[in-house]
């Protein structure tokens, strides 16, 4: 971990992530995620899910002489392989969502400390503007 820029700079295992120096620990762990290309934590079961193995190919495809159950199968195949791109999709709209959550964050902080910034020159200048007509009177 090293600071670079005004950012934190986190490197492990060949893999590096980059927040602003003022990041939350949310933000921190978001960024070390994405570089490895995790989900969020909240999308990670307490306990693992079971999956049956695969049976060993032995290379050679089996075929049923019953046209019905090879529909069957291929059925079946386009049912899982749908509902595993719908698992993909939500994982991926919950990544962007909270990139641009994150997005949100950044810019209204940086927006607020510009504002923040502006209003002590207004007291500086107001302050400077008193002491001038003060000196006049």
């Amino acid at each position: 971990m090293g600071l670079e820029g005004g950012r934190i700079v986190l490197r492990w295992d060949g893999y590096s992530a980059a927040v602003d120096a003022s990041a939350s620990d949310a933000e921190c762990e978001a960024a070390v995620r994405n570089a490895i290309k995790l989900p969020p934590v909240s999308l990670i079961p307490d306990k693992p899910v079971a999956m049956a193995a695969p049976a060993p190919s032995t290379g050679v495809a089996k075929m049923s002489t019953n046209p019905a159950s090879a529909d069957a199968s291929v059925k079946q195949m386009m049912e899982q392989h749908t509902a595993m791109m719908g698992e993909i999709q939500q994982a991926q709209l919950r990544i962007l969502e909270s990139t641009l959550a994150r997005q949100r964050e950044t810019v209204a902080g940086a927006v607020g400390k510009i504002a923040q910034q502006i209003d002590g020159q207004t007291d500086d200048f107001l302050s400077a503007l008193g002491r001038f007509s003060n000196d006049l009177g």
